[in-house]
C-alpha cells in the first residue's frame, strides 16, 4: 500500500475466484455502460489509465482511442485474463493508490468503472485520482450507488433475483446467462463483498464528487449505476 493509502481499509481480493462468473455478468451488463462511455470518451488521446481494470472489460474501448493504456487491478487472475485478451495494453497487479505521478506520470484519461467504492475511502481516493489527471485531461468514473438498504442481506437477495430477471427480460434474454447472474449475486464471496464494500447513495455520490471535481457532469446509467466526467481546467 502506498503512503497515500494509509487511511484506506485493507482491500480484500474477491474477484480471483469470481473472475469467470463476473466475465459473464460483465458481458451481460455491457449495454448499461458502453453507450455513455463511447459518447463521453474522446476519439483519440495520449495516455490512459484504467484503475480497477479487472479482466480488461473496457480495455478495447481505450486502446482504440489512446496511444498507450495502463490497466491495474489487485486481482491477479483478472489481470491474467486482461493480458491474454489485450496484448497492446500494459497491465500490473497493483492498487490504484499505487499508481502515482512520480512513478507513472500523468494521464490524459483517468478511468475507473465500479472500483472506487471498494476502497471505502472517497476522501482519500478522489483527491488521489485528481493528482493523476494531466492538465486539460479527463477523469471518467462510473460506480455503483446504493438505492437504499444495500448493506443488508434482504436487499442483496432481492436484488439478485431482480437483476437476473432484468438479464432475462431486458439484456441477454438467455436463461443460461440469467442463471449465471443469479449465481454470481448469491455467491458467498460476492455477498461478503457487497455487504462490506458499501457504495455511496446517489445523492452522496453527486455531492462528494462535485466537491472534489467542481463542474463535473453526471449521468444516471441504471438504478444502481452513476457516472461522472470531469475535465481538468488545465
Amino acid at each position: 500500500m502506498s503512503a497515500t493509502g494509509d487511511a484506506v481499509p485493507e482491500q480484500q481480493v474477491y474477484f480471483d475466484e469470481l473472475a469467470e462468473l463476473f466475465a459473464v455478468f460483465a458481458a451481460d451488463t455491457d449495454m448499461i455502460y458502453r453507450p455513455w462511455l463511447a459518447a463521453t470518451l474522446p476519439a483519440s488521446g495520449g495516455r490512459a489509465v484504467d484503475l480497477g481494470c479487472g479482466s480488461g472489460r473496457w480495455t478495447g474501448l481505450l486502446t482504440g482511442r489512446y496511444d498507450s493504456v495502463l490497466g491495474v487491478d489487485i486481482a491477479e487472475r483478472e489481470i491474467e485474463m486482461a493480458r491474454a485478451a489485450h496484448p497492446a495494453a500494459d497491465f500490473a497487479v497493483r492498487s490504484l493508490l499505487d499508481v502515482t505521478p512520480d512513478a507513472d506520470g500523468l494521464f490524459d484519461l483517468v478511468f475507473s468503472v465500479n472500483t472506487v467504492h471498494h476502497l471505502r475511502a472517497h476522501d482519500v481516493v478522489l483527491p488521489h485520482l485528481r493528482t493523476l489527471v494531466a492538465p486539460g485531461g479527463l477523469l471518467v468514473v462510473v460506480d455503483i450507488t446504493d438505492p437504499g438498504g444495500w448493506a443488508t442481506m434482504d436487499y442483496q437477495v432481492r436484488d439478485a433475483f431482480l437483476d437476473a430477471e432484468e438479464s432475462y427480460r431486458e439484456r441477454g434474454r438467455d436463461h443460461r446467462i440469467a442463471a449465471k447472474v443469479l449465481e454470481l449475486h448469491l455467491h458467498p464471496l460476492w455477498l461478503q463483498h457487497a455487504l462490506n464494500d458499501v457504495p455511496l447513495t446517489r445523492p452522496d455520490f453527486l455531492r462528494t464528487y462535485a466537491a472534489h471535481f467542481p463542474g463535473a457532469e453526471f449521468a444516471e446509467l441504471h438504478r444502481v449505476v452513476t457516472a461522472v466526467a470531469w475535465r481538468d481546467p488545465g
